[in-house]
């Protein structure tokens, strides 16, 4: 009984070595394999040729008022009134607002001439449009002498035009234009010149 117990435990550890042997180990692995990367570089191309073209307009608004004052009750009454306004080219910058007053046209009238003067710094600003992938648009700057700046314009186009109060001309305004894209990268011209009347 013993020679067959011993038998068959020699034939199960046989088998289970034979069975071993077949299973394959269970380690793990990782296979890896060389990735080249690499980032796509370019550049932007500024808006070129910037050009400007630059003036001064000064509003003259003149402003007539007739006024009758009653001699017994002091009540005053407006008789007349009239507004005039004229643009004219300007190489100066005019701020002004004057009054003064005359008796008549008729008995116990006065009448008031006011005169106020306005100038306004115009600019139209052309370029050529930037070659790049993706434009989208141009923003045109204002760059002022205290190292401020300010966005005048946006467009889809290569030309803007707007105006300023010429109070601006004390800081020595001048203009950049910056190519937009859709991929929000962005490349801006060299400074105009000083913008004047």
């Amino acid at each position: 009984m013993n020679a067959v117990r011993r038998a068959l435990a020699v034939t199960g550890l046989a088998v289970a070595l034979a069975v071993g042997t077949a299973v394959p180990a269970a380690a793990t692995y990782a296979d890896s394999a060389a990735v080249s990367t690499s980032v796509a570089t370019g550049t932007v191309a500024a808006p070129a040729s910037v050009a400007v073209d630059d003036w001064c307009i000064t509003t003259t608004v003149t402003t007539t008022r007739t006024v009758h004052t009653d001699p017994v009750t002091g009540a005053q009454t407006q008789t007349a009134w009239s507004r005039t306004s004229i643009d004219s080219a300007s190489s100066i910058n005019v701020n002004s607002d004057t009054s003064t007053s005359v008796s008549g046209p008729g008995l116990n009238e006065t009448t008031t001439t006011r005169i106020q003067q306005d100038t306004e710094l115009y600019v139209s600003a052309t370029w050529q449009a930037s070659g790049s992938r993706g434009v989208t648009g141009y923003a045109v700057a204002a760059h002022l002498s205290d190292g401020s700046a300010f966005i005048m314009a946006t467009t889809a186009g290569t030309s803007m035009s707007g105006h300023e109060d010429a109070d601006a001309r004390r800081y020595s305004p001048r203009l950049s234009v910056t190519t937009l894209t859709s991929y929000n990268w962005t490349a801006t011209s060299a400074l105009t010149r000083v913008l004047s009347c």
